[in-house]
């Protein structure tokens, strides 16, 4: 008999501990604390009845046989709602409802302890030791209310295995109701070997306690091997809820495992819902509707792909949404897909910001483009004045300071590669006297009259230049001084014949001119010291040359040349 006492003892420790074991390998949260007071209620019972057997004193012992009974009828509604919790079904069944089916429950262990007229329990000391406890009505509507929360809990159970829910929501189920099945299996046995059919043995038997002992350790095991309780799903569900990214989670049979806040004002779903397209398109507009089913056909026909799709959804303050849809594999087989991430990204916003950043890109390249109209006029009117600063105004050719330049640059470089080169420099004979008798609107004429001539004779490369008035300059690169002189009287022969009408009427001119022709063939290095001097040099002798000529008649060339 003492040895019966004490085992209800023993079993009481190994509940304290496996209580101990579970807090100390998980974190707590909503579902930890309504295990605790499940776990707490397991222990009370085996601590109330090793207290009750060990009491002398009868009212001690009455006392903790009730609080044993009262905590054995708490045992039902607190199953019931730990099964609520953990079969996810708390959304369904609300907080106030949970509150309102515990009523009977609450009821009941008021009752037990209340114990009214002892119509709950009873000591009959004047009857044989082992049929001495006596159990009234309010013990039976108890054991009653036991049953019918642990079979609440079956029913729960088996609902949520009928239904489409991951391979791991069923094994916890699975391995809460092979707990309830333990309990009624046990519970039973100590109602008939300790109620029913106490007169046939001779001593108490904690078959209860030893039913709680094994269930709980039951249970301690899959909590902690399937990790129910693991702190990381409770962070991942406050990450989620707390992204503006909507996630749907499926299972391998398209069975909505998991959704986060943000999904609600875009698709109405519920854990456990069947995640189907068709329905969710005829919400849609046509072209949405139709790119959605396109979008999860294709998932269907590549399930180990990540598909992205943008649909125009205008649902609420969302108008722009993508889906994207990724596999999750397992771990151990990489190419075997168990289920689906599904995440919806609002990107209207974005949509919005393109749109107006194409709007003023658009701006900017018309901007642009009147620019670059600008800029290029622009370029055209440098190249005039450019070409104003380097020519003259009235024959088109190159001014004295563009030919100064040039030939500075043009003697040092044929000095330094011992390149010949030709220089010449004529005039109009008797110019003023045609300005005299025709006119300087004739003159003009004539001045550019001239210059078409002799630029008629002159290769690209030569540079025709007006020195001053009516004298020009040429310089003819690469040339030796036969050529030159013969480009110089073909040059003297086409001004000659040319004939240029002054205005006045059919009245015609003819003008003749008189050159002086300097050739360059040898080089002295000491040139280069000071080629400004050197051309200066050039020009003189080319202009000596010149009055020469004027001075021996006109219309003739003299030529000269520099070693």
């Amino acid at each position: 008999m003492e040895s019966m006492i004490w085992l209800d003892f023993g079993i009481f420790l190994v509940l304290f501990g496996l209580f101990f074991y579970v807090f100390a390998a998980n974190s707590v949260t909503v579902l930890h604390k309504i295990y605790l007071v499940l776990h707490f209620v397991f222990m009370v019972w085996p601590l109330f009845q090793f207290i009750s057997q060990t009491a002398i004193d009868p009212q001690y012992k009455l006392f903790y046989l009730i609080g044993a009974y009262v905590a054995l009828s708490l045992l039902g509604v607190g199953w019931f709602v730990f099964i609520v919790v953990l079969t996810g079904q708390a959304k369904v069944i609300r907080k106030n409802r949970i509150i309102l089916l515990s009523i009977p429950g609450v009821v009941s262990a008021l009752a037990a302890l209340a114990n009214p007229g002892n119509l709950f329990l009873n000591i009959n000391y004047g009857l044989d030791p082992n049929g001495q406890l006596e159990n009234g009505p309010l013990y039976w509507m108890m054991i009653v209310q036991v049953l019918i929360y642990l079979f609440m809990s079956v029913f729960i159970m088996v609902y949520t295995l009928r239904k489409d829910v991951s391979s791991r929501h069923k094994t916890l189920v699975r391995t809460a109701m092979n707990t309830v099945f333990l309990l009624i299996l046990f519970g039973i046995g100590d109602l008939l070997v300790n109620i029913v059919f106490i007169d046939s043995f001779n001593s108490y038997f904690p078959i209860i306690s030893c039913g709680m002992a094994i269930s709980t350790g039951y249970l301690a095991h899959a909590i902690t091997k399937h990790r129910v309780f693991n702190i990381i799903q409770v962070v991942q569900r406050d990450i989620m809820n707390t992204m503006s990214t909507g996630i749907i989670v499926l299972d391998d049979n398209d069975v909505v495992i998991d959704i986060n806040k943000a999904m609600r004002p875009i698709i109405r779903l519920r854990i456990g819902d069947k995640f189907n397209p068709g329905a969710i398109a005829s919400q849609l507009p046509k072209s949405a509707a139709r790119d959605f089913l396109k979008f999860f056909e294709e998932q269907h026909e590549k399930p180990l792909e990540r598909l992205e799709v943008e649909l125009a959804l205008h649902l609420e303050q969302s108008s722009y949404i993508v889906i994207q849809s990724a596999p999750i594999l397992n771990q151990h087989k990489k190419k075997l897909p168990i289920g689906r991430l599904l995440t919806f990204h609002d990107v209207t916003q974005l949509r919005i910001l393109l749109d107006e950043t194409n709007t003023q890109n658009e701006l900017l390249h018309d901007r642009n483009r009147e620019l670059m109209l600008m800029q290029e006029e622009l370029s055209q009117v440098n190249k005039k004045l450019q070409n104003m600063a380097i020519t003259d105004s009235l024959t088109g050719c190159y001014n004295r300071r563009y030919l100064l330049q040039q030939l500075e640059q043009e003697v040092a470089i044929n000095v330094r590669k011992g390149i010949p080169f030709s220089i010449f420099l004529f005039d109009i004979d008797l110019f003023k006297s045609i300005n005299d008798r025709f006119g300087h609107l004739a003159g003009d004429e004539v001045l550019c009259a001239t210059v078409d001539a002799v630029r008629s004779m002159l290769r690209l490369t030569d540079v025709l230049a007006r020195y001053g008035g009516e004298e020009f300059t040429v310089y003819l690169p690469h040339t030796n001084r036969e050529h030159a002189d013969l480009v110089a009287d073909r040059i003297k022969e086409a001004v000659e014949h040319n004939v240029v009408r002054t205005g006045n009427g059919d009245q015609t001119v003819s003008v003749t001119i008189s050159m002086g022709v300097v050739s360059i063939e040898q080089f002295d290095a000491r040139v280069l010291e000071d080629p400004k001097a050197f051309l200066r040099e050039l020009l003189s002798q080319a202009d000596a040359a010149l009055y020469e000529a004027k001075y021996n008649g006109r219309n003739r060339i003299v030529k000269r040349k520099l070693a």
